[in-house]
């Protein structure tokens, strides 16, 4: 047997010996009605990091999330998926700069633009270093933030070192999900193969990857933002808001009443929200990203987007200066919005 064949079987014995490992995992999740059962923080946590390792074949990594999806993640489970990958990801080079708020936008905009942009870089334009992250499926009918970013001319960050630039600079940074790790990118495009989301979304919408001091979560159904605080709780996270947001993004949708939970201080609050807008105001469907330039230069105002921003912009703003008031978040929203560089986007277009 020639030395190439030789590594090439050990290799093969090795990956399949580690897949076994994990096929426990798939046993306890798919016993049927009567045997199966969820999983373990601990369970959870080891179960994370060996797909995280790479040493977990496709297959089962697809069979393990889509059995989880027929029930729907328990707190446990979410804890310890996302504190493996905050162990895996911490194990990486560090950035080497403070970052304010942690901005996760990984569900995409049906029928609107993705206002909530304007919202992180009006809070940016303020000081606020925030990081955004998300990622793209192609062919899907959604306005994912990545294709405003790069059609509005703003940097797509492939690098820490690129990352760190734009924060020193700019204070606001994107970086796609495969560039901060392989990794999970490969693991949320299972979605290609197997047609449906997985609780991976969860993950990384709760992992933090560049370790911020606060973190602000969209969530697509009720009940998520419960299961992310009560997450949070359990990971000793410092500052974390959560809601259902406008397609499942971290964006208040102002023909909606809204429900914001916060987690802080050691505890969870929960604030009603009214929604601002009495009638349908949504140019549905145009998603002309000329709207968010000239809402942002202030050339022409649009009604929804601007209320969609100030709202999200009041929310953040109560997370990250410890205020409660809708109404004192709003003149906070406010103050804001009027420091903007108005002529941020023709420096950069």
């Amino acid at each position: 047997m020639t030395d190439r064949a030789t590594t090439s079987k050990a290799t093969t014995s090795t990956t399949i010996r580690m897949s076994n490992d994990f096929t426990q995992y798939v046993k306890i999740l798919g016993r049927g009605k009567k045997g199966a059962r969820s999983l373990t923080l601990e369970e959870a946590e080891h179960a994370m990091s060996l797909m995280l390792s790479g040493n977990v074949a496709p297959e089962q990594s697809g069979a393990f999330w889509m059995l989880i999806r027929i029930r729907e993640e328990t707190v446990e489970e979410t804890v310890g998926f996302t504190k493996a990958t905050r162990q895996y990801l911490l194990k990486k080079q560090p950035l080497g700069i403070n970052i304010d708020l942690d901005w996760p936008a990984y569900a995409g905009k049906r029928n609107e633009l993705p206002w909530f942009l304007l919202a992180a870089l009006a809070l940016a334009n303020t000081g606020v270093n925030i990081v955004m992250h998300g990622h793209m499926f192609d062919g899907e009918n959604r306005m994912y933030v990545e294709h405003a970013i790069s059609k509005l001319g703003l940097v797509v960050c492939n690098s820490k070192g690129r990352l760190k630039h734009e924060l020193e600079t700019s204070h606001f940074a994107y970086m796609p999900l495969a560039e901060i790790d392989e990794s999970l990118g490969a693991m949320m495009d299972l979605k290609y193969v197997l047609g449906l989301r997985s609780p991976v979304n969860t993950v990384v919408r709760m992992m933090n990857p560049f370790f911020a001091n606060n973190s602000v979560h969209g969530v697509f159904h009720r009940g998520y933002d419960q299961l992310h605080l009560a997450a949070c709780e359990q990971l000793g996270d410092a500052s974390v808001l959560v809601f259902r947001g406008g397609n499942g993004e971290a964006e208040v949708n102002p023909e909606r009443d809204v429900t914001l939970g916060k987690w802080q201080d050691g505890m969870a609050t929960w604030s009603d929200w009214p929604k601002a807008e009495k009638e349908h105001k949504r140019l549905k469907d145009n998603l002309d990203l000329s709207r968010l330039t000239d809402h942002w230069r202030g050339d022409q105002l649009d009604q929804f987007g601007g209320q969609a921003v100030r709202q999200t912009v009041a929310s953040v703003a109560g997370l990250l200066y410890g205020v409660s008031s809708h109404e004192e978040c709003l003149v906070l929203a406010d103050d804001i919005w009027a420091r903007r560089d108005k002529g941020y986007f023709d420096s950069i277009l």
